[in-house]
């Protein structure tokens, strides 16, 4: 197992990232997982669940790449310049160095996004072609919404008076706010052509389970035969902030990307 330590440029900022490689054979290319984390929230995650979870997908033969956006953990930038619009351009240039890499299937690759990252996620997939799979951990789906609604109400008010306001030690913008409103994963997702995998923590406290059907309902509006499959996590919060609630978490997709990793090699031996 190899894990790199990367600096990928995006206009003049340096976005640190992690890239996760398993035992191979010379020249195999692996599928490749890319997470995307949320609010405030960093490549390491709450309680190391991304590093929890990259240590686990490698094990089962994935690639993981997982980078912190700009402002956020230790790459380049401030939190009060954050915008989903921007993160969406993040992603982009993420993606264009990861599908270069020799050790990388380019037509395999996998979006893991949580929370806000989620959102993030079904947005990328809904306009890229590269990723051929998506994951959605307690995904943001209405994204103004959801991320007021976790600042409160004297927050926002804040931000929107005074152009920025401290959360958690972190400047939220009024921009960042007022771009949220431009985002609409929800309805985005219709333009995804792949598979889906949407899971929530049952007792997520911040963001709404029903996500799980409004994100399920959107896949199948497309008129296709793809598929899309959910799954709750009983008793979990919002970070899956327990080992039983992780091992799940993991399992589950795992299990679900593992299937079509078997169908797809399948394929290549016919």
């Amino acid at each position: 197992m190899i894990n790199q330590s990367v600096s990928i440029n995006h206009n003049h900022l340096q976005l640190s990232g992690v890239l996760h490689l398993p035992e191979r054979k010379q020249h195999e290319k692996v599928p490749l997982i890319v997470l995307l984390h949320g609010f405030i929230g960093s490549k390491v995650g709450e309680h190391r669940l991304f590093v929890k979870a990259a240590r686990y997908f490698t094990g089962k033969g994935f690639g993981v790449f997982r980078f912190d956006f700009s402002g956020c953990g230790e790459s380049d930038g401030d939190y009060v310049d954050v915008t989903v619009t921007n993160q969406l351009d993040e992603v982009q240039t993420v993606l264009n160095y990861v599908s270069k890499l020799n050790a990388i299937d380019e037509q395999n690759i996998i979006l893991i996004g949580h929370s806000l990252g989620g959102a993030v996620a079904a947005l990328t997939a809904s306009r890229d072609r590269r990723i051929r799979k998506l994951v959605l951990w307690s995904a943001v789906g209405i994204p103004y919404e959801d991320i007021t609604e976790i600042l409160g109400e004297r927050a926002v008010s804040i931000a929107n008076r005074s152009g920025k306001v401290d959360y958690q030690g972190f400047y939220v913008s009024r921009s960042f706010l007022n771009d949220l409103k431009n985002h609409q994963p929800l309805e985005a997702i219709r333009s995804y052509d792949g598979e889906a995998l949407i899971i929530h923590a049952k007792e997520d406290e911040d963001i709404p389970k029903e996500h799980t059907v409004r994100y399920l309902k959107s896949l199948q509006q497309r008129g296709q035969s793809k598929e899309v499959s959910t799954h709750y996590i009983e008793n979990a919060d919002h970070t899956f902030s327990s080992y039983r609630f992780e091992d799940e978490l993991f399992a589950q997709s795992a299990e679900w990307l593992e299937k079509w990793q078997r169908q797809l090699n399948l394929k290549s031996v016919l």
